[in-house]
Order: structure tokens, then sequence, then C-alpha cells
């Protein structure tokens, strides 16, 4: 990551050794990642539990100003919830009926 415009290294790198069938799933989940972001029209929203793994990609994120990060409240459940009504449900199945 930069700092200050200057790019920041650390003292020692260290990569683990290579298994295959750990990256194997890495790469699996980064192209489901890749997938969600780059479909989203409107909103997309990441939860994660453990704050040691996620934090550097959403620190990351932060900076460039992609992201906003919240704890998952009564408040922020319900941001996430949208109502729908009989016809967006038929409207949403013959948009999907022609794609296929």
């Amino acid at each position: 990551m930069k700092e200050n415009g200057t790019i920041v290294l650390p003292e020692e790198i260290s990569y683990p050794e290579f298994d295959g069938n750990k990256h194997f799933l890495i790469c699996s989940e980064l192209k489901l990642l890749y997938v969600a972001i780059t479909r989203t029209r409107q909103r997309l929203w990441i939860c994660e539990d453990n704050y040691d793994l996620s934090h550097p990609v959403f620190d990351y994120w932060k900076q460039l100003g992609l992201v906003q990060v919240r704890q998952l409240d009564s408040l922020c459940s319900e941001e996430m919830q949208k109502e729908s009504s009989t016809d967006d449900w038929r409207l949403r199945g013959i948009k999907v009926r022609t794609f296929v």
C-alpha cells in the first residue's frame, strides 16, 4: 500500500508454500467476489465476521473511497431490506425469461 505517496514494503517478505488445494479454493472465491463486484447494479453488501482476515482489503477499499464499513445492527439490516410487489416479481420473471 502507499503511505504519503510512497510504497511501503515490509522488511521481510515471506510467501506461504504453494498448496494446490488452498490456492484453488482462494482462486474460486476471488472469481466469485469479482463477479459479485462487477455485476452489482446498486449496492453490494459484503458481510465478514473475521476482522483480522478482512481488514487489509477493507482498509484499502476505504482509502480509495469505494466502501463504507458498518457494524451489522437493526438499522443496517433495515436498510438492506427492500419491499417488492407481485408486479416486481412478475416483471423480473419476464426479464429473466427473455435472457434464457
